[in-house]
């Protein structure tokens, strides 16, 4: 018997006592296990008696297995492994909307569940690791960004991406830039020539929502579930948690995000090619298509800074003229107005700071192009 193992508690609730039985059976020579017939003394003896794992019965009278998952959200970090006798992507996914890890089909091979367990607490451990040096890399990429806001964080990725030398580094760029354009967290999965990575806000990827990602490339461009976003380009796929509530901030993300996830894209198959590069023709081919890709980027980065500049030049304009509505003293609208044209004028030099590293891009592509 595993000692150390056996001081790691996993619960059990299934309505069938042959099913608590069986589980039971597989899990007791290396872990303490704690069996329950029901969702409702379950989740009165966790409040007392938390768990690092949950082996969840979905069909249960009273309160189902998905509504139990859902509950545990609110009390302490577990994770949560359905056991069900059905296995359709409609039943994996609605396990994955409220909160599940993993989800096995009864009946349950035991070798395969004392794996998933094991790589559950492995994983746990590194992602305490992972979290540390992860806020290390956050607060240096904090430190680096620009000032100008959503675009200054979009420039300086097109240019961050080109360090990237892996796909894990890549995702983690992703994710990164996810979190400081409005505190997004998800997970990115990345399919190339080499192997298919999915990569999560916390660490490795949960299995569960390793499926999801797969599943739901095949759904177009962007796919909306519940309050989740899944949006897909050609090689990388990016899973939001949380989009931000508010229209506009929401609105600005829906169009960030695929442009984000397009220049990712175009690193993939740069990283792929520099793997596979065996002669100088790839290498030409492979020059040209970062040309291509460059100069896309650079229209891309001009067209947004110029639909932002309008936009606040429009609601300066209009601030403006409603001032004289405001019954201020003429004090007041003089310093108001001083105000908006403080603002007026940042925003103008912003957008000359955009052209200006746009003109750079445009610089390295006509440099790149010369080489070939």
């Amino acid at each position: 018997m595993n000692t150390a193992a056996t001081q790691k508690l996993i619960h059990v609730v299934d309505d069938e006592e042959i099913n608590r039985d069986l589980l039971q059976g597989i899990l007791e020579d290396d872990y303490r296990v704690q069996c329950f017939e029901n969702g409702e003394s379950f989740l009165q003896a966790f409040e007392q008696s938390p768990a690092e794992i949950v082996l969840l019965d979905v069909e249960m009278p009273g309160l189902d297995g998905l509504e139990v998952c859902r509950r545990l959200q609110d009390m302490e970090s577990c994770q949560v492994i359905f056991v069900s006798s059905r296995a359709s992507n409609e039943e994996r996914l609605a396990g994955y909307t409220a909160g599940g890890y993993d989800y096995i089909v009864k009946p349950c091979d035991p070798s395969e569940l004392l794996a998933k367990i094991a790589l559950i607490f492995k994983q746990r451990e590194q992602y305490q690791q992972l979290e540390s040096q992860r806020q290390e890399v956050f607060a240096g990429f904090m430190e680096a960004a620009t000032s100008g806001g959503e675009q200054g964080v979009l420039l300086k990725f097109t240019v961050d991406v080109f360090a990237t030398r892996n796909y894990q580094q890549l995702a983690e760029l992703v994710l990164a830039v996810m979190s400081e354009l409005a505190g997004m967290t998800g997970s990115v999965s990345i399919s190339g020539r080499q192997n298919t990575l999915s990569w999560a806000s916390s660490g490795p990827c949960p299995p569960m929502e390793e499926d999801i990602l797969m599943m739901l490339k095949e759904k177009g461009r962007i796919y909306k579930f519940g309050e989740r976003y899944q949006i897909n380009e050609s090689n990388v796929s990016a899973l939001i948690k949380n989009m931000p509530q508010e229209e506009n901030i929401s609105g600005r993300m829906i169009d960030h995000i695929p442009l984000l996830l397009r220049i990712a894209s175009a690193r993939v198959d740069e990283i792929d090619t520099a793997y596979h590069l065996n002669s100088s023709l790839v290498l030409i081919k492979t020059l040209q298509q970062v040309c291509t890709d460059l100069s896309s980027c650079e229209v891309d980065l001009r067209q947004s800074m110029q639909r932002f500049t309008t936009a606040t030049e429009d609601e300066l304009l209009r601030m403006r003229n409603e001032v004289q509505y405001l019954a201020l003293t003429e004090e007041q609208e003089d310093k108001l107005l001083k105000s908006f044209s403080a603002a007026l004028e940042q925003g103008g030099r912003s957008a000359e700071e955009v052209n200006a590293i746009c003109t750079r891009f445009g610089g390295i592509v006509n440099t790149l192009r010369n080489l070939l």
